[in-house]
């Protein structure tokens, strides 16, 4: 079974808090960090930037790879991102088309200090978050789980 890549962008804002997207989905409550599928031939950091604009309406600019996740059937390539302009929503791509009070998106900014309280999927990202909130690179650089 071949691995489905995905790209997915980290962004904290001078508050120390990380962008979130907050979901529901079946009868289950979690988050994630916003990003998607990679498509045809872009590169992981061209998905990033799509999958941020469509997700959550902001322009983003893709910093170094600081994180690689394989699990679930993903492969997943985590960017810390900065924002360049737009303001933070959900965006008009596929998530604001499927959004529905039993499956729902919701990006929201959550405090770093926090994240313990947020059911973050997958949940070692709270490590790597804390590390770049602190100014320091991430020192799990890929885990992979099945």
């Amino acid at each position: 079974m071949s691995l489905r890549p995905r790209a997915v962008g980290i962004l904290l804002n001078d508050q120390s808090e990380v962008l979130l997207m907050l979901r529901r989905k079946q009868g289950r409550e979690y988050a994630t960090l916003p990003g998607g599928g990679i498509e045809g031939e872009e590169t992981p950091a061209e998905a990033c930037v799509r999958e941020l604009l469509e997700e959550v309406n902001l322009f983003v600019e893709v910093g170094p790879l600081v994180y690689r996740h394989q699990g679930l059937g993903n492969d997943e390539f985590y960017f810390q991102v900065n924002h360049v302009s737009g303001e933070m929503r959900l965006g008009d791509g596929p998530e604001a088309i499927r959004s529905s009070e039993e499956n729902w998106y919701s990006p929201q900014w959550i405090s770093v200090d926090r994240l313990d309280e947020v059911n973050l999927v997958p949940p070692e990202l709270r490590d790597v978050v804390r590390e770049l909130a602190e100014g320091r690179f991430p020192t799990v650089s890929q885990r992979y789980t099945q």
